[in-house]
């Protein structure tokens, strides 16, 4: 019974560290286009948005802040995504190989 406890905890925790991994995946990839979006705008035009930075809405708030982050901080975090995705994928095939013990049969003679 414990070890279908332990490979249904295992195969749980695989997927979560997947799950996570892919989600960071995504935010760095929306952190990269939205860097792009703002580096391709007119420089005055940034500008001045980063003078109305309170006035501006969200979206616009937030492609402006990401514009800020060091590109070490995206390298980072996509090598920790991998990091979770490969971590979970290993789990979660590991779960597999957990097996209950098998009581031997005698042989017959």
């Amino acid at each position: 019974m414990w070890v279908a406890l332990v490979r249904w905890w295992v195969i749980v925790l695989g997927g979560a560290l997947l799950g996570a991994g892919l989600v960071l995946h995504a935010q760095v990839a929306l952190a990269h286009h939205s860097r792009e979006q703002v580096q391709s705008v007119f420089f005055l035009w940034r500008g001045i948005g980063q003078l109305t930075f309170v006035f501006q809405d969200d979206t616009t708030k937030m492609a402006l802040w990401l514009n800020e982050v060091p590109d070490e901080v995206l390298v980072e975090s996509d090598r920790g995504a991998w990091t979770l995705v490969v971590i979970g994928v290993v789990l979660a095939v590991t779960a597999f190989f957990i097996h209950p013990k098998t009581k031997k049969k005698p042989k017959r003679a």
